[in-house]
């Protein structure tokens, strides 16, 4: 583990300032960039990883790039620049991918939270890989969390607040390529260890 720095906040900052450029865009572009199940289905797969970085209305924003804060606090100082483009361009990618497949009645999604999801998986792997037993805590919370939403819905006064449908499948999506991601990076990891 690396001692923390300023750098370590840089990516994340870069995140929340692209979603702040983008929450400005006219609305009609910002159509052009969101998840849109039937657009992706005539070949704009673009919208499988710029749909993430959109959302429905300044308290939408202003939660996700709260969640975003908390992920950089909780874990900032586990990967460098490549690691998290990578992780984050993966877990966008699959997220996308599970919604088209599994959840084809949302038909329309803008949001970070389901990659959110798969920061903070990530980042509990990465805890328990250092034998901290917040890791397991944080992990057991996120399973808990999307279980609850898959059981009882998504919370009602929330989707007031952001004016849109809680799209809890992308929760759901997030925490199992987060985790996905994580165990076969520490698998890699421990083998290249070993071969070294």
């Amino acid at each position: 583990m690396t001692n923390f720095t300023l750098k370590h906040y840089l990516p994340y900052l870069l995140l929340a300032a692209i979603m702040l450029v983008l929450a400005w865009l006219p609305e009609q572009w910002q159509n052009m960039l969101q998840y849109n199940y039937t657009d992706i289905t005539a070949g704009e797969y673009w919208r499988l990883i710029t749909g993430h970085l959109l959302h429905s209305n300044t308290w939408h924003l202003i939660m996700n790039i709260g969640g975003l804060l908390l992920a950089m606090a909780l874990h900032a100082v586990y990967f460098s620049y490549r690691q998290l483009a990578w992780q984050w361009l993966l877990c966008a990618v699959a997220i996308g991918l599970a919604l088209y497949y599994f959840s084809p009645d949302i038909r329309i999604y803008v949001g970070l939270s389901g990659l959110l999801h798969a920061m903070l998986a990530l980042g509990a792997i990465k805890d328990i890989q250092l034998k901290m037993t917040t890791g397991w805590l944080l992990l057991i919370g996120l399973v808990a969390k999307v279980i609850m939403e898959q059981c009882f819905g998504p919370d009602t006064d929330l989707a007031e607040l952001i004016n849109a449908n809680v799209a809890v499948d992308a929760h759901l999506y997030g925490v199992i390529s987060g985790i996905m991601l994580g165990v076969i990076s520490s698998v890699f990891y421990r083998i290249k260890t070993v071969l070294a």
